[in-house]
């Protein structure tokens, strides 16, 4: 990793969810109505903000996390796991009517990729007072991280708060239904499913998608093109990023990883495709090994040069 990426420089907050993973691999994949005999099972750690604070700080960056949790042993396991990985969960409450977070996880042992269903959950029902309570923190931080997996009041407090201080945010836009709106602001990169960009700008096509995102006030756009490609633009040129061949083992958390090594990367550089090419390499690596957090890389696991080691 080249010394210019000083990660340990940078001051992020994360404000998002946190799951519990159920994992079970399972072949052949199962169909409705049907049963099978699936194989391993794993409990492991995700979310997409508990994701992307841990590979933010396993980057190095000093990580503050904003989210909630239930009064159940998830929620124990919760803290215990973000407090290992050196995360500052000062803004991490638990709340007492609530459940902590759970995903369960259908993999496909061939492929990778797998199926999630995500339980309603203290992820859902915490306030936008809590973001406004972490606002000190997040007057101080370099960067703001968030995702779409938490009420939308949440996300539009953070809005409120970059747009208050002149702070730059990262949005991972995710999950998208048939009602997710963005609001408007400025995005210093906003980060995407293929699928998941058409959808949220009613596109036909994905140069009209990042066409529209730009439009709608992001700086920089990168498009995870399954996981095969990413995809930056920051108006003038888009440019493809082919991932380094590894295996592909588990799916779960590579957007998160891509999310927060770009975002970190790009604030460091100003280099938008160095970004993607680091941040296609670090998402390379977590689908090479099982779980979501537990996947996230270290500096040196990479290379810095978007190229299998």
């Amino acid at each position: 990793m080249p010394a210019a990426h000083n990660f340990s420089s940078l001051n992020v907050v994360v404000v998002g969810s946190y799951n519990a993973d159920l994992i079970m691999s399972c072949d052949p994949f199962p169909v409705l109505g049907r049963s099978i005999q699936a194989g391993e099972f794993s409990l492991c750690s995700g979310g997409r903000g508990g994701n992307c604070a841990v590979a933010a700080a396993r980057a190095g960056c000093q990580v503050k996390f904003v989210g909630a949790h239930g009064p159940d042993v998830f929620g124990k396991l919760a803290r215990e796991r973000l407090a290992r990985e050196n995360i500052d969960i000062t803004h991490f409450v638990e709340l007492p009517l609530a459940r902590t977070g759970v995903a369960m996880s259908f993999l496909d042992a061939r492929t990778g990729q797998d199926m999630v269903a995500v339980a309603r959950s203290a992820n859902h029902e915490y306030p936008p007072t809590l973001v406004t309570e972490a606002e000190p923190a997040i007057r101080a931080a370099d960067l703001i991280f968030t995702q779409l997996e938490t009420d939308f009041s949440v996300v539009l407090e953070v809005f409120r708060l970059c747009a208050l201080y002149n702070k730059r945010l990262i949005v991972h836009a995710a999950p998208v239904g048939p009602e997710t709106r963005i609001p408007p602001g400025d995005f210093y990169l906003m980060v995407q499913g293929h699928h998941e960009a058409l959808a949220l700008t009613h596109a036909k096509s994905l140069a009209g998608a990042i066409s529209r995102l730009h439009e709608l006030g992001c700086e920089h756009v990168i498009v995870v093109n399954g996981t095969e490609s990413l995809i930056s633009s920051d108006e003038h040129s888009s440019q493809i990023h082919p991932l380094p061949g590894r295996s592909r083992l588990h799916f779960g958390g590579a957007a998160e990883c891509v999310t927060a090594w770009a975002g970190i990367t790009l604030a460091l550089t100003k280099d938008l495709n160095h970004a993607a090419e680091l941040a296609a390499e670090a998402m390379a690596f977590s689908m090479a090994r099982p779980g979501a957090q537990e996947s996230m890389p270290y500096p040196s696991e990479l290379n810095g040069s978007g190229k299998s080691a």
